[in-house]
This record gives C-alpha cells, structure tokens and sequence, in this order.
C-alpha cells in the first residue's frame, strides 16, 4: 500500500503535464483562428473576383462578352471549388444582349422597373437617376470548415453580389 500513496503524492512531471495539455488548448484554438481566417480570405477572394469582372463588363461596354464572364469570374476567384456565377441584365437572367438593349430603373429594392433609356426614374426608385442598361454579378460558394463543426461557418454560403450601370 504504501509504494501506491508515494505514486499518488510524487509531482515528478506535473509541469510536463501541464505543458501537454496546454499547449493541446492552444493548438485547438490556433486551427479554429485559422478555419475563421480562411473563411474571411475566401470571402475577400470572391469579392475580389467580381469586382474584376464588373470591371471588366464596364470597360468593354459595348461588347461585353456575356458567355464567357461566369468562367472569368470563377478562374479570378482562385477559390478550390469554383463559385456557381448567375449574370442577368435588368433582372433577366441569360437577357443580356450587347444591341437592342431595353433600359430599365433600379428600384430601392434592389429590383428593376422597365423604362425608356435616359428618362428621369420615378418616385421609389434611386434617387435622381436615369434609365439606364444594369448588369448583375451574382456569385456564391460553399465554405468548407477545417476543424469547426456543421453550423459554425462549416457550410456557410458566401455570397457576392453587383450591379453595373452598362448604359
């Protein structure tokens, strides 16, 4: 009985104890500080890419090349699942055409209420604006968590939206 309460009161290596769990603690909270991270730069990224891509529909305005923006946008979001990317024009998805556009007003909304081209818009539309020709960026993607759990960002839809004033 007695070498059992010498093994019970030895503290030969509590500090190593210590230390373990520790240092197990910060290493927890150091993956879940990353998963966080990884979330806001993939966020950042996606934004990134469809602010280059309204970019470059308002440089080449006039021939915006309309197929092929989805795919410009996915590659210049760099993200390891490419992001599912909807372009519409005044609210028409797949409308978008380079001549014989329709003009429209953007409502406070967000929505579009057809118009003739330059006119001033009407009340409940944005403030002193004209017609005008809008395209839409929508892009989204799933966010996939390292160590967080379902429902802690794991999963979470990123989502990035713009409108362009084409005309």
């Amino acid at each position: 009985m007695k070498p059992m309460k010498r093994l019970a009161s030895d503290e030969q290596g509590a500090a190593t104890i210590e230390f373990a769990l520790l240092t197990l603690f910060f290493f927890l909270c150091s993956l879940v500080a990353l998963d966080f991270a990884s979330y806001f730069v993939q966020r950042s990224q996606l934004a990134a890419a469809v602010s280059a891509g309204s970019i470059s529909a308002f440089t080449n305005r006039g021939t915006v090349p309309f197929q092929s923006l989805p795919a410009y946008i996915q590659n210049a979001a760099h993200l390891s699942n490419p992001p599912q990317v909807s372009v519409s024009c005044n609210g028409a998805v797949n409308g978008c055409v380079n001549t014989g556009r329709s003009c429209a007003c953007l409502s406070k909304t967000g929505s579009f209420v057809s118009a003739s081209c330059g006119s001033t818009c009407p009340a409940g539309n944005t403030s002193a604006s004209t017609a005008g020709y809008y395209l839409q960026i929508t892009a989204s993607s799933q966010y996939r968590a390292v160590v967080l759990p379902r429902g802690m960002l794991n999963g979470t839809p990123i989502v990035q939206s713009v409108a362009v004033r084409l005309q």
